[in-house]
């Protein structure tokens, strides 16, 4: 839901603390520290959703791993290997921007 794609544009807004340069050898502890702050910064947690239940699940295989896995096996279908790449009606769009605002997809979206 809201909370997910909060969560969601909130990763790839700090990308910066959680590439290698920021974790180096980190344990995994430490990294699932990281990005259970990121969640915390964003706000997705109230009483219902803890961080303590974030740390708790994040290595769940079904409630966490296995979407994760799923989701990118969709993607790789796709062609998607790297990013910014976008998908509409189960086809990649070639040669679009991450910087993107309405216009530049207006005029994209005229050419599919």
């Amino acid at each position: 839901g809201d909370a997910m794609m909060t969560y969601v544009d909130a990763c790839f807004e700090n990308q910066e603390s959680f590439m290698n340069d920021a974790i180096g050898d980190a344990k995994k502890s430490e990294i699932d520290e990281v990005f259970a702050s990121i969640a915390e910064k964003a706000g997705v947690f109230d009483g219902t959703f803890t961080k303590e239940a974030f740390l708790a699940d994040l290595h769940n295989w079904e409630k966490a791993v296995k979407p994760a896995y799923t989701e990118h096996k969709i993607a790789l279908g796709y062609g998607v290997y790297g990013t910014p790449k976008n998908v509409i009606n189960e086809r990649l769009v070639a040669d679009t921007e991450s910087a993107w605002g309405p216009d530049d997809w207006t005029e994209k979206l005229k050419t599919l």
